[in-house]
């Protein structure tokens, strides 16, 4: 494990959350809130079957532009009245691990399904924002 890894200790196990992450970030209509939530409570088991270090989903807290900042409310074109902005975020070991996992769950045709059902579920129209990300090196994490 390197020293970028960052380290989740439940008792005395240890788990390597990894050196990458793939973000989604999406928007749907909060009507629909209790139905997404309904929704993503399977694919725990599915990340974890398929080897994701870590899994997790953030709501959107706040529109408020801080500084100079531009609220991520904006860039994806959300009406906070209407609907809600979620973000997941994975973690991988590394870009290979990543990679694998991926491959296992493209050819699981309860994904395929899954994928289906998620892209009815989001605002008609709207785009899905994905990015992979790495660790800098150099840079330390706080742990």
């Amino acid at each position: 494990m390197s020293e970028s890894d960052l380290i989740e200790t439940k008792g005395d196990e240890e788990k390597n959350l990894g050196d990458e992450i793939q973000t989604i970030i999406y928007r749907f209509p909060k009507k629909d809130h209790d139905k997404m939530v309904e929704f993503t409570k399977p694919f725990t088991d599915v990340f974890r079957k398929y080897g994701v270090s870590r899994w997790g989903i953030f709501q959107l807290s706040s529109t408020k532009n801080d500084m100079e900042f531009t609220n991520i409310a904006k860039t994806v074109s959300a009406n906070l009245d209407e609907e809600e902005v979620w973000i997941e975020i994975f973690h991988y070991n590394d870009k290979k691990h990543k990679d694998e996992v991926m491959e296992k769950m493209k050819n699981d045709k309860d994904c395929e399904k899954g994928f289906q059902q998620f892209m009815k579920l989001i605002t008609p129209g709207s785009s899905v924002i994905i990015g992979d990300f790495n660790s800098v090196n150099g840079i330390e994490f706080i742990r």
